[in-house]
């Protein structure tokens, strides 16, 4: 037992982190799945409308984090900072919950709520703050890994109660629910993390001043890592905006069945998130990142074909090496090329899924507005060659 509690990994502080990633995934996994049956059926938004916030918030969140994730960094306390997202984001539920006017809803979801979603990026610095300071190298990875599984843990309820919920209570008192979870968010991360010594903050900034000049190498394959985590993310996000969709309007499938299709890949994601955490000391990074785009290609090219409900099911299991392997190693990754920039490291990788949901929502946009959601898959497919691509310019 005692070794357990000096065991960085599962220190008090420690524990409060995965406690907190476990509560972001969680309202995360009740918004992000149901916000485009939400534009459809509570307002009728075409497949353009429904793209257009999502494209709106991801070209937002990049501008928010950009901006903060540098300054952050000489933060000497980031616990207000994400408390004040977090109540943005209780605000931005609000909205959704009682307005069905699209143009307003859409502001707020582009203006707002992609300003609240900083939040994740924030706590993610907050993690990586502490794994500089308190964690071994060798068992950073490991330690990311876990932080990330606890959001795969909140998506393996997330999904099935917020469809469960939108379907039976309705989206008004789904959101209003959510809005709750946000304030007991920020209420829970100044009350019960601790704040990281001043000292160390100054190390970190002192680390990014004395960093500024990265190799003309080291650039590159930053670059490149960028361009290809975006794109994988990318795909995800399509797959969550068509799936539900393609499911109800193609399948003729009850779109409450993506909320147990997607819990289950949550569910799944978690042993392999916590494996490429443990045999990434072992292991190049890159290649464990080429094991989750392979994934990828036979999910996409599964679900294209797929015509019952029960081939879905089978096909989580991809989807969960997928997500599990790139969720789970992808901010070290990053972490790897800029070490020693807590905010700058999270801020950048959260940028790579914003990037991503950016082009992902127009592609879906114009995909399914002449081709219908079936071809959205069809689509991945050529996008994660082309992450393929990308990483094989980034060693690791």
């Amino acid at each position: 037992m005692s070794i357990i509690k000096t065991n960085p990994l599962f220190k008090p502080i420690a524990l409060g982190i995965y406690a907190l990633f476990f509560l972001v995934g969680l309202v995360s996994a009740l918004i992000l799945p149901t916000f485009s049956l939400y534009l459809h059926d509570e307002m009728g938004a075409r497949p353009l409308l429904i793209g257009l916030p999502f494209a709106g918030m991801a070209v937002a969140s990049i501008v928010y984090n950009h901006f903060i994730g540098g300054r952050s960094d000489r933060l000497t306390d980031r616990r207000p900072l994400i408390t004040f997202l977090c109540v943005l984001g209780a605000l931005s539920c609000l909205v959704f919950a009682f307005s069905r006017h699209y143009w307003l809803v859409a502001f707020v979801a582009v203006f707002l709520f992609s300003l609240a979603m900083v939040s994740f990026s924030q706590m993610l610095a907050y993690s990586l703050d502490y794994a500089n300071r308190d964690v071994p190298a060798d068992k950073v990875p490991l330690f990311n890994a876990i932080v990330r599984a606890q959001i795969a843990f909140a998506w393996v309820a997330g999904p099935p109660l917020g469809f469960f919920l939108a379907t039976r209570i309705g989206f008004t008192n789904t959101y209003t629910i959510v809005a709750a979870s946000y304030l007991l968010i920020a209420f829970a991360s100044y009350h019960f993390l601790p704040s990281l010594s001043i000292t160390q903050k100054s190390l970190a900034s002192g680390s990014e001043n004395n960093s500024t000049g990265l190799a003309k190498e080291t650039k590159m394959a930053l670059l490149f890592a960028v361009v290809g985590f975006s794109l994988l993310f990318g795909v995800n996000n399509a797959y969550l905006i068509s799936l539900p969709l393609h499911l109800k309007n193609n399948l003729l499938i009850d779109p409450q069945w993506i909320g147990p299709v997607m819990g289950l890949a949550a569910g799944l994601e978690i042993p392999f998130m916590l494996l490429a955490g443990h045999f990434a000391a072992r292991i190049s990074i890159i290649r464990l990142i080429y094991l989750a785009a392979f994934s990828a290609l036979c999910l996409y090219a599964g679900v294209y074909f797929a015509t019952s409900l029960w081939h879905l099911f089978a096909l989580q299991i991809f989807n969960a090496i997928f997500i599990g392997v790139l969720a789970g190693l992808g901010v070290s990754v990053i972490q790897q090329l800029i070490p020693g920039r807590s905010g700058t490291a999270s801020s950048l990788y959260t940028n790579t899924t914003h990037v991503g949901n950016l082009f992902s929502s127009l592609v879906v946009g114009v995909v399914a507005e002449y081709f219908g959601y079936h071809s959205v898959f069809l689509v991945n497919l050529l996008f994660v060659l082309i992450a393929v691509w990308a990483f094989s310019r980034v060693k690791g």
